[in-house]
């Protein structure tokens, strides 16, 4: 008990000697902090986090770098005339939506769903944005093919949803009696 007795006794001369100080010179201690803080803060502004999951997570020269700049060698991505979605190997220029229905049900092949996703897909098809003095609408930016803006084939089945027939599967789906097989899947 000794030993706690010495490290108690240091603690209060120390803090006791503390206080006199600043009791003595108050404003040093009001100042200085404050100079600190704002000197601190003009280093703060010039930091850049860096929030890209490829950078932070993957090594320089990993096995999966290796493989997408081969696979981004042999197949190009193209967003001005020959759009394919499936070979987009970096996030960036490609948005996507992802959405759930409304009432919590895991379905959303029902009627009253699809409309709402024409009605969101007619939505975003008729945005305009104004950036750099310039008005975009969709079909200035969006990903082609040939012409086109690249279309959502998923809102072309709609006809198909009050089908009791059909069975919708990956890789292979059967509609209207026909078999069809997703490569992409």
């Amino acid at each position: 008990m000794a030993g706690i007795r010495y490290v108690d006794q240091f603690l209060n001369r120390s803090f006791y000697k503390l206080g006199l100080l600043v009791g003595k010179y108050p404003g040093y201690f009001l100042i200085v902090p404050i100079l600190l803080t704002l000197l601190g803060m003009t280093g703060v502004q010039q930091i850049h986090n860096n929030i890209d999951p490829e950078y932070l997570f993957s090594p320089v020269n990993g096995p999966g770098k290796f493989e997408r700049a081969v696979a981004e060698e042999f197949f190009k991505v193209n967003y001005s005339t020959r759009f394919n979605v499936a070979r987009i190997t970096r996030a960036g220029r490609f948005g996507r939506v992802i959405l759930t229905s409304k009432d919590g049900e895991k379905n959303m092949l029902r009627a009253e769903i699809w409309r709402e996703l024409r009605l969101l897909d007619g939505l975003i098809q008729n945005m305009t944005v104004f950036y750099d003095e310039e008005y975009y609408t969709y079909k200035d930016i969006c990903a082609k093919w040939l012409t086109e803006c690249f279309m959502n084939d998923i809102l072309n089945l709609d006809y198909i949803i009050d089908d009791k027939s059909g069975n919708i599967t990956l890789p292979i789906s059967a509609l209207n009696g026909m078999k069809y097989l997703d490569l992409e899947a």
